[in-house]
């Protein structure tokens, strides 16, 4: 089967890159012309040293810059001043052909300190079935974004499972990953959008892409952050729809980039929202084999990564943790389901017989 690259609400349209600042490189090529030229012999010693020391400074600050743009990972330091807000950054005008997949159409912002460092270099891409903010510097996602619903979660059940990884072409090369920095890492690679929300071939494919993979270790990607995805679907099959935002973070003091390029995450997230209990809650689990996870409110997602995942929420709902299920296997999730259609007959009855007691009532 020969797949599209990209199919119906798709766009090729990216977050534009911030303008680069050439004045510094031309100030200083100015100086070292001049340096080089005849006409500095005839200048004072003094004159000479304040131009050394401009050039100095110059170099000096296009450095430090150049490194704290890529530092993504947050030190003890910074989390501790994380409640400082620096900024906030909006992205809807960069996801207007796929905000049918964020909470009341409004995408995810970058707030405070940890925000601010991950927005640089970033590119917003929409993708059949879910929509992703990529990190040119980390060469992952640092967010994807779906409307999982009933209808949509019972599709995604029929397909089988058709691998198809492939380095991001929209991306430009050096902001991308490559199939060759998974090769031989000891790293899975991880879905963010997971396949198995995906409801159609088209968006299963799409999902594929290494915009949409961060490095995860095996065990995590394959017990506990699978049984995560298993509830989440679950809690769409119970509520009919529930809104999810699912994230990576850059946490602690040392960092590690696969292939020497591809930035692995201390953790993921998952958020996740019921419209039908007005109630939201965060899965947030270390990158590691240790199988734990925490409970968090939005609220407390984004004091710790930087990321408000659902802005559009109150502010009621984005700081109370709501008390999602636990991971669960296959055979968990299907009990679950089972239950719930038992309840969901038994409250159907009890209406009935509440109906025609109150009908009997009247005649």
């Amino acid at each position: 089967m020969t797949h599209p690259a990209y199919h119906g609400h798709m766009t090729d349209s990216v977050t534009p890159m911030p303008p680069k600042n050439h004045s510094k490189p031309f100030a200083i090529a100015a100086c070292l012309i001049f340096l080089a030229s005849p006409v500095h012999a005839t200048t004072s010693p003094q004159a000479l040293e304040e131009i050394g020391s401009t050039v100095s400074t110059t170099i000096k600050k296009t450095l430090i810059k150049s490194t704290e743009r890529d530092q993504l990972y947050q030190s003890s330091a910074d989390e501790a001043q994380q409640g400082i807000s620096i900024s906030v950054q909006s992205f809807d005008d960069e996801f207007v052909d796929c905000r049918d997949q964020f909470v009341e159409q409004t995408a995810p912002t970058l707030v405070g300190r940890q925000g601010e460092r991950l927005s640089a270099m970033v590119r917003a891409l929409c993708f059949e079935g879910f929509a992703t903010l990529h990190s040119g510097i980390a060469r992952t996602p640092l967010w994807s974004a779906s409307h999982l619903t009933k209808a949509r979660v019972r599709d995604a059940r029929t397909l089988v499972r058709s691998d198809s990884f492939r380095p991001e072409l929209r991306l430009p090369a050096g902001e991308r990953a490559e199939l060759a920095d998974y090769r031989r890492s000891g790293f899975d690679r991880g879905h963010i959008a997971p396949n198995g929300d995906m409801p159609n071939p088209d968006a299963q494919y799409a999902s594929f892409s290494l915009a949409n993979i961060a490095p995860q270790n095996g065990e995590h990607n394959r017990n506990v952050w699978r049984h995560i995805e298993i509830a989440t679907r679950t809690l769409a099959m119970q509520h009919d729809e529930v809104f999810v935002v699912t994230g990576v973070a850059f946490l602690g003091n040392t960092s590690e980039r696969i292939g020497g390029r591809v930035l692995v995450p201390s953790h993921f997230f998952k958020a996740v929202y019921i419209p039908s209990l007005s109630a939201a809650g965060v899965y947030f689990s270390p990158n590691d084999s240790t199988g734990s996870y925490q409970i968090i409110s939005l609220d407390e997602l984004a004091e710790r990564t930087g990321i408000n995942a659902m802005p559009a929420l109150s502010k009621d709902i984005r700081q109370i943790a709501h008390t999602l299920p636990q991971p669960m296997n296959e055979a968990q999730a299907e009990r679950v389901l089972l239950d719930s259609q038992s309840k969901s007959w038994l409250q159907f009855a009890i209406s009935a017989v509440r109906y025609v007691v109150e009908f009997l009532n009247r005649a």
